[in-house]
């Protein structure tokens, strides 16, 4: 696993050990120039909730993100790989629950979501974004799941993209607080 574009191009970072499903440097290569095309990255402030090895969020500050906080009950592969890059950012090492209400008065532009396929916590973690107003005015959550399992009980409406990769779906999904729309999940 490598870092795909930008400033830290080619940098190999280390993955967590046992049953992971690291995002392919293909699915994250077209993940992130999509991002790009899109003007979602430059100076963003990004949260990579779930993160193990912090590979989405060190590929957004590698092409230009501001700021990303890590997340998930292990981040010493991500710690490590931020060290190795002499990368300043913050960690908290929690289940995502408790990490989200930590950081509930922060606003983000980005927020990846990663959890384990078929789990149930990337719908769970978009409620709690959105119930605490975490995404900014034009923010964002990136929802990685299992192709084969649409994200249920979240409105269509809220899903702006949609894109899949062999076995890795990606929602792109605005938490409007203000609205009802989003926000009833």
């Amino acid at each position: 696993m490598r870092v795909i574009a930008g400033k830290y191009k080619g940098a190999k970072l280390i993955s967590p050990r046992g049953e992971v499903r690291p995002t392919t440097d293909l699915v994250k290569g077209s993940l992130f120039s999509m991002l790009e095309a899109k003007g979602l990255l430059r100076g963003a402030a990004c949260l990579d909730l779930f993160c193990g090895s912090g590979a989405l969020g060190i590929e957004a500050l590698s092409r230009g993100a501001e700021s990303c906080v890590f997340a998930d009950m292990d981040t010493r592969n991500a710690a490590v790989n931020l060290d190795k890059l002499k990368i300043p950012c913050r960690t908290i090492r929690a289940d995502f629950r408790k990490a989200l209400r930590m950081l509930r008065d922060e606003r983000f532009d980005l927020v990846f979501c990663d959890p384990p396929y078929k789990s149930g916590f990337a719908e769970e973690a978009f409620g709690l974004i959105v119930k605490y107003g975490m995404l900014g005015a034009t923010g964002i959550a990136v929802l990685e799941h299992d192709s084969k399992n649409d994200l249920i009980n979240v409105p269509e409406s809220c899903i702006i993209d949609k894109r899949v990769f062999g076995v890795s779906a990606f929602d792109f999904v605005r938490g409007d607080s203000e609205s009802d729309i989003c926000g009833n999940i």
